[in-house]
């Protein structure tokens, strides 16, 4: 079948003509639309279809079905099948103009448009100014999809879509992942449900009671669930930094250490000591995975190193009570460092970005965007078992 999606569309060898308001005229195939949708399955059965006399079929006539859209200015919108005899010709009906009263809403008609150019895989007739105007065509669509049945149909042609705004649309997402997550749901996008997920969990203890509540079955239990498995992660990689002895430091038993040995190294127990005092007092502070941010700004400073905590500054407290020479308090400012360094390893997974939004560091999101997503956590894999609710319809 080659393509033909102009103003009025038409297949030479269509069996089906649909109708719109303001004399858009579609010749396509009840095949196509039957295959996408339960809706038009039973509209155009094939028993419903005219049974065309021999000569017609010699005539080269395929029309089989009608269909008008009516009752578009009142909200009201429905396809109206119409009788077509054995020749292939339908009964004269009134002009769709004048049931319209001449008023035709394009943009609702623009949707009609677009669902069925997603039957045939054409390119969608999306307004791609910026995200906002491209979002409400989409919207749109999927409204349009869900009422006739055949999201299925349309989703990958919206997806796509979306994913040509591509950072505009990641940046987003950073900002709404309720909204998009609850969308993702309604087209089934990997991509953008996975980055909402992330985003979501990220941010989970940062989240309004309000945007918990508009989260729809069962994203919400996957949330939860993604939250507390996060947490266990991140409690054992806690409980792994609090007991890491660098190996600098560390004696094999057939060396048989003695006092000496060990004292040859004070000035790093001196650095583990006061890296696990600091340590310890920022989880009694709450500023670990028990904070709001989800430790994020901990974990960040930990991933960073070097004089990005326990500074100079800082250090000085720590030698009121135990005072060094110039050289060392220099000493024992590398050996810090040294063990600094070994735990950014530890945290580096925690500062991955499995997300597609590109960020540097003086812009990156306020939270933790490490989340692995496996398909076993998208929502249509799951039962929804819950309302439906801020599910993005306009």
């Amino acid at each position: 079948m080659a393509s033909n999606f102009s103003h009025s569309p038409k297949y030479a060898d269509s069996d089906f003509q649909v109708t719109l308001p303001g004399g858009r005229i579609y010749h396509l195939h009840a095949g196509v639309f039957r295959r996408a949708s339960t809706f038009f399955a039973q509209l155009l059965a094939e028993d419903l279809g005219a049974a065309l006399a021999p000569k017609a079929k010699r005539d080269g006539v395929n029309l089989r079905y009608r269909i008008d859209l009516v009752g578009t200015e009142t909200g009201n919108a429905r396809f109206v099948p119409r009788a077509i005899n054995a020749m292939g010709f339908c009964a004269p009906v009134a002009s769709l103009l004048d049931v319209e009263n001449g008023k035709v809403p394009n943009e609702k008609l623009k949707h009609y448009d677009n669902v069925f150019r997603s039957f045939y895989n054409e390119e969608l007739n999306i307004d791609n100014k910026n995200l906002a105007t491209a979002l409400h065509d989409c919207i749109g669509m999927v409204n349009l999809a869900e009422d006739y049945e055949c999201v299925d149909a349309v989703r990958e042609s919206v997806d796509v879509a979306l994913l040509r705004q591509g950072q505009v649309l990641f940046k987003s997402i950073s900002q709404n992942p309720v909204q998009w997550a609850n969308f993702a749901c309604r087209i089934r996008s990997p991509t953008i449900f996975k980055d909402s997920l992330i985003h979501l969990v990220g941010r989970w203890k940062l989240l309004e009671e309000e945007e918990h509540a508009n989260l729809v079955f069962p994203i919400i239990e996957i949330c939860q669930r993604k939250h507390e498995e996060f947490q266990l992660e991140k409690e054992a990689l806690e409980l792994r930094i609090l007991g890491h002895y660098s190996a600098r430091i560390q004696k094999p038993e057939s060396d048989n250490p003695g006092r000496m040995s060990y004292a040859g190294d004070i000035y790093s127990w001196m650095g583990l000591c006061l890296f696990r005092q600091w340590f310890a007092q920022n989880i009694c502070q709450g500023s670990n995975l028990q904070a709001n941010d989800g430790g994020y700004g901990f974990y960040l400073l930990l991933s960073k190193g070097g004089n990005a905590y326990l500074d100079r500054v800082q250090r000085e407290g720590f030698h009121l009570y135990f005072p060094m020479t110039q050289k060392g308090k220099t000493v024992f400012e590398n050996h810090l460092n040294a063990y600094k360094a070994e735990v950014q390893a530890f945290v580096a997974p925690l500062m991955a970005n499995r997300t597609q939004l590109e960020f540097q560091d003086h812009n990156r999101p306020n939270h933790l965007v490490c989340l692995e997503i496996s398909e076993s956590d998208y929502p249509w894999n799951a039962t929804v078992s819950g309302p439906r609710a801020g599910t993005m319809r306009n």
